[in-house]
């Protein structure tokens, strides 16, 4: 037996107009400054007015958010008592939102409570729905059931996962509006972020039906239309299909799972202010390469990846599973290129030394990603030593 959650999904041109349907008359805005400078924070709030909504907003999420930070939004929405919970933004502000809703319903509650095993969480939502509206195309937050929130700990802020089933938004507003205004470069981070979800899920090895037919089709529209929407933010065809394959790619490894591209992604961005997005793009190529390795007498990730790479098109049926399976990591190379991504982590600006000096960290942290656990191939402290070793010259894995 299998669940797959998902929340109530309105997406395209106009789909905020949906909000005029959903009962619920005070609502809590949880955003960042940035998108209340950019004036997408106007566009929500007069929609609000027109269909006669009250609303209050906390604008304090920052990147990355910290546990603190949530605290002080938990304590806001508790006073203002809403019965919507309105998280406009990226990954860091649903997330943010998220973790709110469940000690708004639970004021007893601090993050540690946040786990897949609370029983209690199974009873939600009884004060508040959540709405969440995504202003970026990458995170998929909006669709998965967890949250990733950092606590200052050993001197690195760790990325605590906290996943439960009931955390999964009542509605996600999927609208092109918002990432219209995406530079490129934050274009490509956030793309390439719902890229790794896709392909990682799609090897994971909680993977199903369900969750492959949506990571194919969100990789067949990032592959198509990513290179549109770089060379050509207004292109509102490229931004409303970047949108829903992000959508899409969230619910593909929501409900299946990432693995050591993320573990290695969120290690490298607790030590080096490096954005999420462009960590674990970075990663995907290296351990793609390193689940095709794969010295075991049977190589399930070659005929995963094979399969993946015919029904793409990438690859004719009739090409041994070997020479098709390597062609995925061809393409992520070339989309690379297409669109000017970092494919090596000394190119970030981070020195020899500093990496060095960092190394037994960056791998710690990854032992504390239960992502790092999810793959066909688990590496062991040497493998993943090895893997940033490789990835910081850009070097392709030969083991």
């Amino acid at each position: 037996m299998w669940h797959f959650y998902c929340p109530n999904i309105t997406y395209g041109e106009d789909a905020l107009n949906f909000i005029e349907k959903i009962k619920g008359e005070k609502c809590f805005i949880v955003t960042d400054k940035v998108v209340e400078e950019l004036g997408y924070l106007k566009i929500l709030t007069d929609k609000l007015d027109n269909f006669g909504k009250k609303y209050t907003v906390f604008t304090d999420v920052i990147p990355d958010p910290h546990e603190e930070d949530v605290i002080k939004g938990k304590e806001k929405c508790i006073d203002y008592a809403p019965d919507l919970i309105i998280a406009l933004g990226g990954g860091s502000v649903i997330d943010t939102a998220k973790a709110i809703w469940v000690m708004y319903e639970y004021p007893d509650y601090n993050l540690d409570n946040i786990n897949p095993f609370d029983e209690k969480l199974y009873d939600f939502a009884n004060k508040a729905k959540m709405i969440a509206i995504p202003t970026t195309s990458g995170t998929g937050s909006e669709a998965t059931w967890a949250a990733i929130i950092s606590r200052f700990q050993d001197g690195a802020w760790r990325k605590m996962s906290l996943p439960h089933m009931s955390l999964v938004p009542t509605y996600a507003i999927v609208d092109p509006i918002f990432p219209k205004g995406m530079p490129p470069a934050l274009t490509v981070n956030t793309a390439f972020d719902a890229l790794a979800h896709a392909i990682e899920a799609y090897i994971s090895s909680w993977r199903n039906e369900f969750c492959n037919a949506l990571g194919i089709k969100a990789i067949e529209l990032i592959f198509k239309y990513l290179p549109i929407a770089y060379k050509d933010g207004n292109n509102m065809e490229a931004r409303d299909f970047l949108h829903q394959a992000s959508t899409m790619a969230g619910l593909a490894f929501s409900n299946s799972q990432l693995h050591i591209g993320h573990a290695m992604g969120h290690s490298l961005a607790a030590v080096f202010p490096i954005p999420h997005g462009q960590t674990v793009g970075l990663f995907l190529k290296y351990i793609t390469q390193y689940c095709l390795n794969d010295p075991g007498e049977i190589n399930e990730s070659i005929e995963v990846y094979s399969t993946l790479a015919k029904k793409l098109g990438w690859a004719k049926w009739d090409y041994p599973p070997k020479k098709a399976s390597y062609i995925v990591v061809e393409k992520i190379n070339e989309l690379q290129d297409k669109v000017d991504f970092i494919k090596n982590i000394k190119d970030l600006g981070i020195t020899q030394e500093d990496f060095n000096n960092n190394l037994n960290k960056l791998i710690g942290l990854c032992y504390q990603d239960p992502s790092s656990v999810m793959a066909p191939r688990t590496p062991n402290k040497e493998e993943f030593t090895k893997l940033y070793t490789y990835a910081y010259e850009g070097k392709d894995i030969d083991f």
